[in-house]
This record gives C-alpha cells, structure tokens and sequence, in this order.
C-alpha cells in the first residue's frame, strides 16, 4: 500500500490566521493573552511550529473545538510534508509485508 498526499496541508498556525482568527476578530497579543501563554510562542506557532498536546488544549478551550481537531490538522501536515520530502525513499526502502 503506497501513501500519497494530495497536497500539503497548513500548519496549525496557518488555519489559525487564515479561518478563526479573523473570524473571531482577535490578533496575535490578544489571542496569546487569552490562551495563558507568552506571545512569543504564539508568533512560534503562527510561523509555522508544530501545535503540542498542551496547546492543543488552549485552542480547544478558546474556539469551542476539541484538541484533537488541532493535533489532527498537525498530524496532517506532519504526514504530508514526511510524504513530500522522504515518501520515495521510504517507499524504496522498506519492503512490505505479507499477511501469513
């Protein structure tokens, strides 16, 4: 079974900017606020650092969503950009298995 992605997907912070926080009015110094985190490691995850579990939560809490719909969006990108940057090689390099 070959993995393909059909794109890579935003990061975390991507969707951030682009869908939620326009849409609930806020910015960066504010959201950070907000969330209960310093504003530089917000501005981290706006330029693209990957969402951990703990931010995962912050988000949640403050959109009305749940964590896992914010690991899930990293873990998509995560999986995208591995397939794009070493899926070949992988796929050359591991053989697969066969059910017994």
């Amino acid at each position: 079974m070959t993995w393909k992605f059909l794109a890579p997907t935003e990061t975390v912070g991507e969707h951030l900017k682009k869908d939620f926080m326009p849409e609930y009015g806020v910015k960066a110094p504010t959201l950070a606020r907000k969330l209960g985190v310093p504003r530089a490691r917000l501005v981290r995850l706006l330029n693209g650092a990957a969402c951990d579990g703990d931010m995962a939560i912050r988000l949640a809490r403050a959109f009305g969503t749940t964590p896992e719909f914010w690991l899930n969006i990293q873990m998509l990108h995560d999986l995208s950009r591995t397939q794009a940057e070493r899926g070949a090689a992988i796929e050359a390099q591991v053989e697969p298995l066969a059910a017994a």
